[in-house]
């Protein structure tokens, strides 16, 4: 199970070449005994989870400028017919220019679907008994299983953001299950509440992406971007 998983996130990530997507150089056997190999670009970085746990909610325009970049990376991403399926603040990858701008690598297709293949329950668990997922930021079509598209990455955005400038994320609860449950019932806590500094537009712009169905949401990463 461990090695098709990798084949298959090497062979997705492959086929990506946004500049806010980490590049994968090369991949492969190194013979049946030593096992595989892949050859990733170095992000000298701090994933986003690193980055609030240390310092807190961040500003709303440099959520704004993270939010773009992240954005364009899965626009490219659902083009090629892949949903991300796990986006979250560990799998966001930030550092700075030379000029000490804010610049995003997205990593960990690794559960990545292309879009024809059947969608399996998120919820199921695999051999090691992990959920397939974080249930922190998990679509209410893909806790139930359903077909999923881009849209459902975007509601993962969205709790992204949300959790990037309030601290926290829209669901809280005291077992991954009853978060799950959360997405598929509740309607987030406003925004504007959590984290007053925030604009009027920014927060519509959030709670669109987090509609319990994904028709009510943007209809691609770049519409959201925008």
């Amino acid at each position: 199970s461990a090695v098709g998983r990798f084949a298959d996130e090497a062979q997705i990530v492959s086929r990506l070449s946004h500049p806010h997507t980490i590049a994968v150089f090369d991949f492969g056997e190194i013979d049946a005994a030593a096992g595989l190999y892949l050859a990733m670009e170095y992000v000298p970085g701090k994933d986003l989870a690193s980055v609030l746990r240390t310092g807190g909610p961040l500003p709303g325009p440099r959520v704004i400028t993270i939010g773009q970049q992240l954005l364009g990376s899965l626009a490219e991403a659902h083009d090629a017919g892949i949903v991300h399926r796990d986006v979250k603040p560990g799998n966001v990858m930030l550092m700075q220019t030379r000029s000490g701008e804010d610049y995003v690598k997205v990593l960990d297709f690794g559960i990545a679907k292309l879009r024809d293949e059947k969608p399996a329950p998120a919820l199921s668990t695999t051999s090691a008994g992990a959920i397939v997922g974080t249930p922190n930021y998990l679509a209410p079509e893909q806790a139930r299983g359903d077909a999923l598209d881009g849209r459902s990455d975007l509601y993962a955005v969205g709790c992204l953001l949300y959790e990037l400038v309030a601290g926290r994320p829209p669901f809280q609860a005291p077992s991954p299950m009853a978060v799950v449950s959360a997405h598929l019932h509740l309607e987030p806590p406003k925004l504007a509440e959590q984290a007053p500094g925030v604009s009027r537009r920014f927060s519509e712009v959030i709670h669109r992406a987090l509609a319990k169905r994904p028709q009510d949401r943007f209809a691609s990463a770049d519409a959201m971007r925008e």
